[in-house]
């Protein structure tokens, strides 16, 4: 299995587009599981979007994580009923935009599931769906322990290697832009909603 993957990732909620675009770049990734909590990695459950008010911050509460757990451990909170909350966010920043209701109720299921109860779930759950939606071809596997591998055929590309947000400042549309302008380095839900398929060629064209 590991000599099929380019490329290494941590695990974002919602990655950005940027990140995306590293991860369409190699084709075929691994998402690490087996990294360890780092409250300074922000992207594990926080992402940001463009809505009503410019850029908003959703942030997943986190069941009482520490460095001594690995990101497959670290179970959600229920407390804020941030579901509801997130959901909601998202569907006032988009919900008028062309292509929302395409993927809502995939979104919204994912949302309101109550099996899924890690992060890592959560955010391969939201991967996985993105990915099917804008039929991107990225193979994704989920690496449970440390495997070795040649670093010269398997990029390192988790989140203390690279900032993804310096990867390219390619505009597309965004449904808020006459009032707030345009806004870099959004999750891919914000490309998803405001371009729906044509996500991959703009997502090629980043890659130059």
């Amino acid at each position: 299995m590991m000599q099929d993957i380019k490329a290494i990732f941590s695990s974002r909620y919602a990655g950005s587009v940027d990140y995306y675009a590293a991860m369409l770049r190699f084709g075929s990734v691994g998402i690490c599981a087996y990294e360890h909590y780092n409250k300074k990695d922000k992207h594990l459950n926080r992402m940001e979007i463009v809505g009503t008010n410019g850029i908003q911050l959703l942030s997943v509460p986190l069941s009482k994580p520490n460095s001594s757990m690995r990101v497959a451990e670290i179970m959600l909170s229920e407390h804020g009923n941030w579901r509801h909350i997130h959901w909601g966010a998202l569907f006032s920043a988009y919900g008028r935009t062309p292509f929302f209701d395409y993927f809502a109720d995939d979104l919204k299921h994912i949302y309101e599931d109550s099996g899924i109860d890690t992060m890592l779930t959560l955010n391969m759950a939201l991967h996985n769906a993105i990915i099917d939606f804008l039929a991107l071809p990225i193979e994704t596997v989920v690496l449970d322990e440390k495997v070795e591998h040649d670093g010269s055929k398997c990029a390192d590309m988790r989140d203390s290697k690279i900032d993804f947000t310096s990867l390219s400042d390619y505009r597309y549309y965004q449904i808020w832009q006459d009032r707030y302008g345009f806004q870099g380095g959004m999750s891919i839900l914000d490309l998803l909603f405001n371009e729906g398929r044509e996500a991959i060629f703009i997502l090629n064209k980043m890659l130059g």
